[in-house]
């Protein structure tokens, strides 16, 4: 048994439920945590369970356990989240419901009925009322923690370059009415169909929903028709030309938060080539 196995054993034994499943007998699968967190599917008589334990890079990301299962509560709530059975956040534990549906491709959020149907579903998300009790967050304070992080060595954009897009796009910026908000839907975050659900909730909060809609567009390359979709199935009546400048916003925070993360091997070649021509285009150009 290797010691972050044995960790995840250590959380069963901290709750009464885990406990029973333990008795009961129980195996555990490790699943992809990404680059910093560890995670396991948990299977017993009781049913399955995912247990997460976060790396030590909270702070350098500015995540919050506590707000993270706040918002995952919210959303699960609204049936958007897989529930909650267990959580330390001063640890970065989280136990939830393991959710057996199969994990989106890139290829299937780029398809017209993918989009069409993430971007419903997002519509559905946002249109709710905003939970009491979420942090809120604000893209300028989020921005200025990733240009102001030190010891980041910059990939393939420079600091001088991301600092000119993003004060060309904010000189205008007016955030929707704020919403429950998601902010990492890339694939693997996407699961099941009916109904689509999201993982993964530790950068969510009450925030602008066109942010959110950037990112799902940042992420998967969406070009110009991909986009229209997106907005078209999403139903929130937003400017184009506006969603254009946030994209552009969100690609700046996307390479920050690569460079934070010495991130940009996880982009294959394409990808990186897209994510660097985008933030390259004259800021005036991407709205058209």
């Amino acid at each position: 048994m290797t010691n972050s196995t044995a960790a995840a054993y250590a959380v069963l034994a901290r709750f009464a439920l885990g406990r029973q499943a333990e008795a009961a007998g129980v195996r555990l699968r490790a699943l992809d945590g990404g680059l910093n967190n560890a995670s396991w599917c948990v299977s017993s008589a009781l049913g399955e369970w995912v247990i997460r334990l976060a790396g030590d890079c909270d702070q350098r990301f500015q995540i919050n356990r506590v707000a993270e299962r706040q918002t995952q509560a919210a959303a699960a709530a609204r049936g958007f989240a897989p529930q909650i059975l267990y959580a330390e956040p001063e640890h970065g534990v989280l136990v939830s419901e393991y959710l057996g549906a199969e994990v989106w491709t890139r290829q299937q959020t780029r398809t017209p009925d993918g989009i069409r149907m993430l971007g419903a579903r997002l519509g559905e998300l946002h249109a709710a009322p905003a939970p009491k009790g979420v942090r809120r967050l604000d893209v300028h304070s989020v921005l200025a923690h990733y240009l102001e992080l030190r010891g980041v060595t910059p990939g393939p954009v420079s600091r001088a370059d991301l600092s000119a897009r993003l004060r060309w796009s904010l000189a205008t910026y007016r955030p929707a009415p704020p919403a429950l908000c998601h902010n990492d839907l890339h694939h693997r975050n996407l699961i099941g169909v009916s109904p689509l659900r999201f993982v993964d909730w530790e950068y969510g909060g009450v925030g602008d929903p066109i942010v959110e809609l950037a990112a799902v567009i940042g992420y998967h390359d969406f070009d110009a028709g991909q986009r229209a979709l997106l907005l078209e199935a999403h139903g929130g009546g937003y400017d184009p030309a506006h969603v254009a400048r946030m994209c552009l916003v969100f690609d700046c925070l996307h390479a920050l938060w690569l460079d934070a993360a010495d991130g940009w091997r996880t982009l294959d070649l394409e990808q990186q080539t897209a994510l660097v021509e985008r933030i390259s285009v004259d800021p005036a150009l991407r709205e058209r």
